[in-house]
């Protein structure tokens, strides 16, 4: 009988003390709920607190029974198992001190009364409990087993900012590079903010973090790798790059996350220049380089001016370094940004497409020989384009060729090769291009691709003017000047005329205007007088230029625009006075056809001595020039130009009208004029009834009129069946 009740005591006392063990758990949270620690309840349990309850409720339902037959039962344990009341007693004497009730007096007289207020006192929540301060969220014991987070304030950015000019050590560069760390991880709002050793809030101390890092990381590292102020790319050699490895991979990593993540211009451009700092560190990560190239091509392909420029000097410093190992890449992720951002040439996007070409041009040279294959594979890609387009005849193959980014890749190609020097390999794809030029040329030789031609023969010009090689060019420019008709009348007054240089391809409204033939006399003028002073040195410029001063002086006769007559004469009087002072110096010699040096000797000194051709030249490129930009920086004022309107006639008391009749005092300008007295009245004395015109207002986006393309060449250069 003793055994048995001796069990049923043991499991009692069992079940009792587990009770309270989950009695005091529950306890333990709803403090950590009151103090809003709510990440140190997840980590130290992993039920929640509603559930923990539950399962209180539940169980001290089923096991409670009467507290006066329980503490009766601890007190006859103490005669009938003295052995088991000793090990309770030693083990788990709270339960040796059971407390009935709160009201109840009914305590033994060994004095547990005292004890058992202890216990009861030990799990009452203290009713002084503090809130937790702002800086218990990131200062932590270093006794509890967390990390002691530091808060990150201006005084303490003071204090690194001195020390890092001065210490030799990781110290200060460590915590430079952690607070960095932590700033961006805050500005980032990333939920991975266990690891981080410092607290950086507010955007002064954000400001100043960076600025810690921009101003004088740079040296510090420098300083502590012992690098001298000449080191290039030779990081990796120092001794101890072993020991800041781990810490410049970590701060380049963050300097290019917020690289990724700033759209202001200044603070980028600040950070770019910081970058180019930092960059003779960024040879040793290999990984890093793939992801800071992406960033950077973006910046250079759709950036401000400022940042173009910066970014593109970080490129280069780049390509110059990793010549192996980046300029593959570089050579053709550049030239399909290149071509991806000249679809639309525009006043505005036109200086970016010009500095993207030049740029890359710039790299491309670094290595002619790799060069030489991507240009080869692209050119290819070009001519197959214009073969498919002169053999089919379809409107896509037409398009595919006929736009800014077909005529925009022939320009970077030319211009590669002109800045290519003679011995190169990019020499030999010389007389493809220009071929492909002039097939671009003959495609549709219609009006209105006259803009795309002048486009065309400009570039036949620079590539003849700098590679020294004779290009038929005057052909395609005196085939205007002989079968279109400049005396036909316009049907409209152009008030805005668009400048070829932003076109292609003319609208059947523009055809009509005064602004299309001007500009067609502009563009004739230069590029013969450009063509003229370019060979106005040479021995066979008489030879040369007899058919086109024969077809100026056909066009003189027939042309009937005063305007238009007096600009070709000019130019022919100047053609015809090289032509007899190059006849002249060669009647004073006797030249050798066949000996080809005293022919470039007696070509250098008529060169030197100066022709005057190729002085008028000079001195009237520099006018155009500074009139073409003119036009171009006020192209907004001209188109907030307010438009003449026309009012209807009013009749006067004595039954005449008042004419609101527009006339014409010459090609660029249109007056209107209302004076009633001055307009002629015919024999009858009846006053003529005006004619009411319509004034056409030139189409806006007339950028490229094949806006409707489906065609882009940029999928043809990814494609992988001639990559």
């Amino acid at each position: 009988m003793k055994i048995k009740q001796t069990k049923i005591m043991k499991k009692k006392a069992k079940t009792s003390t587990m009770k309270k063990k989950k009695q005091l758990s529950s306890t333990t949270i709803d403090d950590f709920f009151e103090q809003n620690v709510q990440d140190q309840m997840n980590t130290s349990d992993n039920y929640s607190y509603d559930k923990i309850k539950v399962e209180d409720d539940a169980e001290s339902s089923e096991n409670d029974m009467d507290p006066m037959e329980h503490k009766k039962s601890l007190k006859k344990l103490k005669d009938t198992d003295p052995e088991f009341y000793t090990y309770l007693k030693e083990n788990d004497k709270n339960l040796l001190e059971f407390n009935i009730s709160d009201d109840d007096n009914d305590i033994d007289d060994d004095g547990e009364k005292s004890s058992l207020n202890e216990f009861n006192a030990r799990h009452v929540p203290n009713e002084h409990l503090e809130v937790a301060s702002d800086e218990s969220d990131y200062e932590v014991d270093e006794d509890s087993g967390g990390m002691n987070k530091r808060k990150v304030t201006l005084q303490l950015l003071k204090t690194w900012q001195e020390e890092i000019q001065k210490d030799k050590t990781l110290k200060t560069i460590k915590c430079a590079v952690e607070a960095f760390h932590a700033a961006l991880q805050r500005v980032a709002e990333s939920s991975d903010t266990e690891t981080l050793m410092f607290k950086v809030e507010g955007s002064a101390v954000f400001n100043g973090v960076v600025q810690l890092c921009i101003l004088y990381l740079p040296d510090a590292f420098k300083r502590y790798l012992k690098l001298g102020p000449d080191i290039q790319f030779q990081v990796h050699k120092a001794k101890r790059f072993v020991k800041v490895k781990g810490i410049l991979k970590s701060y380049l990593t963050n300097l290019i996350k917020i690289l990724q993540n700033v759209t202001s211009t200044n603070i980028l451009t600040v950070l770019l220049k910081h970058l180019h700092q930092m960059l003779p560190y960024m040879q040793s990560f290999s990984s890093l380089t793939k992801p800071l190239l992406k960033s950077l091509l973006k910046f250079w392909s759709s950036g401000e001016e400022t940042v173009r420029v910066v970014a593109f000097l970080n490129i280069l410093r780049i390509a110059t370094g990793n010549r192996e190992s980046t300029l593959e890449m570089l050579f053709k992720a550049m030239y399909v940004k290149y071509v991806e951002n000249s679809k639309f040439v525009s006043f505005t996007t036109l200086p970016g497409i010009n500095f993207m070409r030049h740029s890359l041009a710039e790299i491309y040279l670094l290595d002619k020989n790799l060069a030489y294959n991507h240009a080869f594979l692209y050119i290819r890609q070009l001519a197959i384009h214009l073969r498919n387009a002169m053999t089919l005849k379809k409107k896509e193959h037409f398009q595919a060729v006929y736009n800014w980014q077909y005529i925009n890749s022939l320009r970077f190609w030319s211009e590669l090769i002109n800045l290519s020097k003679s011995d190169s390999m990019l020499r030999s794809l010389l007389y493809p291009l220009v071929q492909i030029i002039i097939g671009t040329i003959k495609m549709i030789p219609t009006q209105q691709y006259y803009p795309l031609r002048f486009h065309c023969l400009q570039m036949l010009t620079d590539i003849s003017k700098e590679t020294n090689t004779f290009i038929p060019i005057l052909p395609f420019l005196l085939e205007i000047l002989d079968s279109y008709d400049f005396n036909k009348k316009h049907k409209a007054v152009s008030m805005k005329p668009v400048p070829f240089i932003y076109i292609l391809r003319l609208s059947k409204s523009q055809l009509q205007e005064n602004g299309f033939k001007d500009n067609v006399i502009d563009s004739i003028y230069k590029l013969i007088l450009e063509n003229a002073a370019k060979d106005s040195h040479t021995v066979y410029f008489p030879d040369l230029y007899i058919p086109c001063i024969i077809q100026l002086k056909a066009f003189l006769k027939k042309c009937h625009i005063a305007n238009y007559g007096r600009k070709m004469k000019q130019l022919l009087e100047k053609i015809e006075e090289n032509r007899k002072h190059t006849e002249t110096e060669r009647s004073k010699t006797v030249l050798d056809l066949k000996n080809m040096s005293e022919i470039k000797n007696w070509e250098n000194r008529i060169k030197t001595q100066g022709t005057s051709l190729s002085k008028f030249y000079e001195s009237w490129i520099k006018i155009y020039q500074s009139q073409k930009l003119k036009l171009m920086t006020k192209n907004e004022d001209i188109a907030e130009y307010k438009l003449p309107t026309v009012r209807k006639l009013k009749r006067t008391k004595s039954g005449e009208e008042s004419s609101g009749e527009s006339s014409e005092e010459s090609d660029f300008d249109l007056r209107i004029k209302s004076d009633v007295g001055k307009h002629d009245q015919g024999e009858s004395g009846k006053r003529p009834k005006p004619k009411r015109k319509k004034l056409k207002v030139p189409v806006k986006d007339n950028e490229i009129d094949l806006q409707t393309e489906k065609t882009d060449i940029v999928q043809d250069i990814n494609s992988d069946d001639w990559d």
